[in-house]
């Protein structure tokens, strides 16, 4: 069952690196609460420490709503490192750590992401 809809815009048009500015919009097919949004979030963001984990979850759960169907996450992130969240075009916080930004973005564009046919879509692969 498919969660959600991807869409990566860059400067460009095309997805060259992990570089700012970047704009990743999740449209969502089906409601999915705040907690299980932050949570599978953590699963996926990758093999950090779990300090600097906790306190990007706490920003994250602070942050965003229950979402759904048809909602808009979108994820901005500046030609500085920092990350944006809009939900349905309503600034909504940032989290400033250029590493959480990177991190937050590899789980659709790494080379090793959990869905390779999504990230080589995004990239703009065959």
């Amino acid at each position: 069952m498919k969660i959600y809809r991807a869409e990566l815009y860059s400067a460009s048009g095309r997805y060259e690196k992990l570089q700012g500015p970047l704009v990743l919009r999740l449209t969502y097919r089906r409601d999915i609460s705040n907690t299980r949004l932050v949570s599978e979030t953590r699963k996926q963001i990758g093999d950090l420490p779990d300090e600097q984990l906790d306190r990007w979850m706490t920003r994250l759960a602070n942050m965003w709503p229950n979402l759904a169907e048809g909602d808009e996450l979108t994820f901005y992130m500046d030609p500085e490192g920092r990350g944006h969240f809009h939900h349905n075009g309503q600034y909504i916080g940032s989290l400033e750590d250029p590493v959480f930004a990177k991190a937050f973005l590899n789980i659709w564009l790494a080379d090793d992401s959990a869905y390779p046919k999504l990230t080589r879509k995004l990239r703009g692969e065959r």
